[in-house]
């Protein structure tokens, strides 16, 4: 089966795009691995700079992703095909198996990526908040804000015990 010329440039601009998504999403994916490491280390300085390279990626995507649908509801005129109901497997139906079979793979990689990077970004906020939330207790015990009655602190031996009720608990003095 043989496509068009202007089927063809459609196609080409679309495989163009998805290829373009494909490395964005990589790139996004690694982004999101280096910015859990500057969680984990503490690197506020490599997480300011990680969030605003996410944030430049992010933008770039969104921005291929309008170019990816201009390119599909294109493709999917010249092929008489449903822009409403319109899919790769949909386009990929129309074309050659060698061009279908590109098409589909570039689709497979981007759902692959975009699964890993939500995953991943879950993953990140969810260390995120379990951080903060023991942070806010930290600074509660220090301030001796606990909702507990009983209080409690460490011992020399490293265990806790409880301690009678007093103000803001950093050291803890015998005479």
């Amino acid at each position: 089966m043989e496509v068009s010329r202007s089927v063809a440039g459609s196609l080409q601009e679309l495989h163009r795009v998805l290829e373009k998504l494909v490395a964005l999403h990589r790139n996004l994916v690694d982004l999101l691995r280096e910015e859990f490491s500057h969680m984990a280390s503490v690197d506020v300085k490599g997480l300011i700079e990680a969030s605003h390279a996410k944030e430049a990626i992010l933008n770039e995507i969104w921005n291929q992703e309008q170019l990816r649908i201009q390119a599909a509801i294109e493709l999917a005129s010249q092929c008489q095909l449903d822009p409403n109901t319109l899919t790769l497997k949909s386009i990929a139906g129309y074309l050659p198996a060698g061009e279908a079979e590109k098409l589909h793979n570039a689709g497979t990689a981007l759902t692959l990526l975009v699964t890993q990077a939500k995953e991943l970004n879950s993953k990140n906020m969810e260390f995120a908040e379990s951080s903060l939330s023991r942070i806010e207790e930290m600074k509660r015990n220090v301030l001796g804000l606990n909702n507990n009655s009983i209080k409690e602190n460490y011992s020399n031996s490293g265990i806790r015990q409880p301690m009678p009720e007093q103000g803001g608990r950093l050291l803890k003095t015998e005479a």
